[in-house]
């Protein structure tokens, strides 16, 4: 599988907790995600991965990127053409990895592509951390 890369790619290395959830889920497994985030963001000896595509990918995302653990972002998409600013300090930092499995073509996410990415997360995961739908 093709795959292209932005960031600090020695994160590939490390130990890697996977993070997939679904679009619609309790509010308990909300709040008990959050403070996961909260944790985990202050280890510097683990990577988290994911597509950070969900509400809730994208609310942990924040938590990760003020703390101190590598991340790794799969896009489901093509890689962007520009960096986000929110990523500008996680990068200059050496702490993010952005992997896109699709060419610069494709720039809407699809079931195809989700399903893809999601695939490649649990692939590359030491161990997955998954909050279902209700």
């Amino acid at each position: 599988m093709n795959s292209f890369h932005l960031g600090n790619e020695e994160l590939l290395n490390w130990w890697k907790i996977g993070f997939l959830a679904s679009r619609k889920i309790s509010s308990s497994a909300i709040l008990s995600t959050l403070d996961w985030a909260v944790e985990i963001s202050k280890r510097a000896d683990v990577v988290v991965v994911s597509g950070f595509h969900s509400r809730l990918e994208k609310d942990v995302l924040k938590f990760l990127l003020q703390g101190k653990c590598g991340i790794i972002i799969v896009l489901a998409r093509g890689m962007y053409r520009k960096l986000p600013k929110i990523y500008d300090v996680a990068m200059k930092e050496n702490r993010l990895l952005i992997v896109s499995l699709e060419k610069e073509t494709v720039i809407r996410v699809s079931e195809r592509t989700a399903h893809k990415r999601n695939k490649y997360v649990e692939k590359l995961a030491d161990e997955l951390r998954q909050i279902h739908s209700l």
